[in-house]
């Protein structure tokens, strides 16, 4: 792990409440890869108890994006323009793994893969997330 990515990264964070909100918390970083954590709680639970689904998009769009952040030059952002996700079980206490990598950049658009882990490593959900690259206006 880079600590100048993981630096960056906690650095960026900071002003993402929205990750704050739901207690996505960072556990890995490298160039073309991130690991997040998520502890669930209560408030995470849709009606029969189990995480909703919206949690575990907002999970493989995050580690995705986080990935995505360590390839690119300072001067471009990257926005979400398509995602893919299958479930495959849900899950309703513990700490749940995003784990993202980058399979392909090129000069607009960038693609990674997302798998979501249960505590026992036991596959919860798997996503692909398209991002289209944009310089930053000064």
């Amino acid at each position: 792990m880079k600590k100048e990515l993981w630096d960056k990264e906690i650095n960026r964070m900071k002003n993402n409440h929205f990750r704050e909100l739901i207690g996505v918390r960072l556990e890995q970083i490298d160039d073309g890869k991130a690991t997040l954590i998520l502890p669930i709680s209560q408030k995470l639970l849709q009606a029969n108890q189990v995480v909703h689904g919206g949690v575990i998009s907002v999970l493989i769009d995050s580690v995705v994006g986080t990935a995505v952040r360590t390839i690119l030059a300072d001067h471009f952002n990257a926005m979400t323009a398509e995602m893919n996700i299958n479930y495959f079980r849900p899950v309703s206490s513990g700490v749940i793994k995003a784990e993202g990598k980058i399979i392909n950049k090129g000069r607009t658009l960038v693609v990674g893969v997302a798998d979501i882990l249960d505590e026992e490593g036991k596959l919860l959900a798997t996503g692909r997330a398209t991002y289209v690259l944009k310089r930053k206006k000064h």
